[in-house]
């Protein structure tokens, strides 16, 4: 199904065009008034990841607040990715030549997956389905007056697409040694965190200074841990905290700063 998502104002001065303003205001609030992927200590032109850019709200937000920084925005669902470039046009930014995007997925190897995809909350698109009807059971039990109905109305009638993946170090090894650093690494993937870093090799791992990235514990036991062992494997200092305590115990906010 394609459809053409509508123009909607989340702010005075800043409009997007998103398919669902539920989804697109609650994104928006994590991102520009919660500031929940901040990094301290970003040089003035940083080089950042951005694995899972949605719509686009991560990259506005970073080109925001440092014009001059290199962005590689990775969104693999068609629909989304065509949002994701309208946005960036309508922000001016459609020919910024720091700003790449790649219409692909992330993982540990090159290969074509089925996304479960909710054209009503893309941001909720997923390749592990599973995780997400757990999260959906958790959310009703919380709050058992709104019913699983409401929450299936909320994600709308999902969809199954296939998208392409690719290991992040092909990309990153195609810019042939431009790289000094990975300023910020986000990965906000529903349930793929761990294939998106099996897909950077220890060349590049080197070269990532802060990891910020979404990870879901439903149905999923150990993960927090198993991530924050990874990080801390990989030289960074960790820490972790309820992404949204309100809606769910179970989504945690992960940050490295590298040592």
């Amino acid at each position: 199904m394609t459809t053409t998502a509508p123009l909607l104002e989340l702010a005075d001065g800043f409009s997007i065009y998103g398919p669902s303003e539920r989804e697109s205001r609650f994104i928006y609030n994590e991102i520009y008034d919660d500031h929940c992927y901040d990094t301290p200590n970003l040089p003035p032109s940083p080089f950042i990841i951005d694995a899972g850019a949605n719509i686009g709200l991560f990259t506005l937000y970073y080109k925001q607040k440092f014009p001059s920084a290199t962005i590689l925005a990775f969104e693999p669902a068609p629909q989304t990715y065509q949002t994701l470039l309208r946005n960036l046009a309508l922000h001016g930014l459609a020919e910024d030549p720091l700003i790449e995007t790649y219409h692909s997925g992330l993982g540990e190897r090159e290969e074509t997956a089925k996304l479960t995809f909710y054209p009503n909350a893309p941001g909720n698109s997923t390749l592990f389905p599973d995780q997400k009807e757990g999260l959906k059971e958790l959310v009703a039990s919380k709050f058992p007056e709104h019913g699983v109905e409401v929450i299936d109305a909320w994600l709308g009638k999902e969809e199954e697409v296939e998208i392409s993946i690719q290991r992040l170090s092909h990309f990153l090894r195609a810019r042939k040694g431009e790289i000094g650093s990975i300023d910020l690494l986000k990965v906000d993937v529903e349930g793929a965190e761990f294939d998106v870093l099996a897909g950077l090799d220890e060349e590049h791992w080197g070269l990532v200074k802060n990891v910020v990235l979404e990870i879901i514990t439903v149905r999923n036991e150990g993960a927090l841990e198993r991530m924050q062992s990874l990080l801390e494997e990989k030289g960074f200092v960790v820490t972790a905290e309820v992404a949204h305590p309100d809606f769910s115990s179970e989504i945690f906010l992960v940050k490295g700063v590298r040592a």
